[in-house]
């Protein structure tokens, strides 16, 4: 199967902290707020080598992330998973002044699909048709997978029905945010990809 995970950002760096050190290897993260056309606002964890960023003093600055998906098990239940998203930066650029139309948001990988039989719905308020996929991302050189889910609209809703699990795919779209309450009380900020184009790959495509 082939490989394809890239992440394309902009928008303004939070504060830079310590993240986790991973075999000898220090990491860092921070918040990125990432303005979409519309004007409403998502926030994404990032995380980056330390001597990457060692160097620079990113906070409050317009930044390019260029990376990568990456999900988490964070459930203590071995018999549930709980995954937590955030992006894998190999780059970070500063930018000179924010992109006017806009900040940037560009998703692009190749998955398969988790979901055993997926159907659309109507939202309750504006009875758009609506379907979620959940999908696992393979890793370079690593029998390894990272978890999100998909979401599409419309037309797109109606040809992912198509999808059924195991079958792999290939999405482009782009990265949101949105909190969720846990337990009726508290909130959890998920991450989610609202997919442009989506295409089912035959077996010869995925060689």
């Amino acid at each position: 199967m082939q490989r394809l995970n890239k992440v394309r950002l902009s928008g303004r760096a939070g504060e830079i902290v310590f993240s986790h050190e991973h075999y000898g290897r220090y990491y860092c993260k921070f918040m990125l707020t990432v303005i979409r056309k519309s004007g409403a606002v998502d926030m994404f964890p990032i995380v980056i080598e330390d001597s990457i960023v060692r160097d620079n003093d990113y906070n409050g600055k317009e930044v390019v992330v260029t990376g990568a998906i990456r999900s988490i098990d964070t459930s203590k239940n071995p018999n549930k998973h709980h995954n937590a998203n955030y992006i894998a930066a190999d780059e970070v650029e500063i930018l000179e002044e924010q992109v006017p139309e806009g900040d940037i948001n560009e998703v692009e990988f190749i998955a398969r699909s988790c979901t055993r039989e997926p159907y659309a719905k109507l939202t309750p308020v504006t009875h758009r048709k609506v379907l979620n996929l959940f999908v696992a991302i393979p890793r370079d050189f690593s029998e390894r997978a990272d978890f999100i889910r998909c979401t599409l609209w419309g037309k797109g809703a109606d040809l992912a029905v198509e999808v059924k699990r195991n079958d792999h795919i290939k999405v482009t779209g782009r990265l949101m945010s949105r909190d969720v309450y846990v337990n009726g009380e508290e909130t959890e900020s998920v991450y989610e990809i609202s997919v442009k184009e989506m295409e089912k790959l035959e077996d010869e495509q995925q060689e």
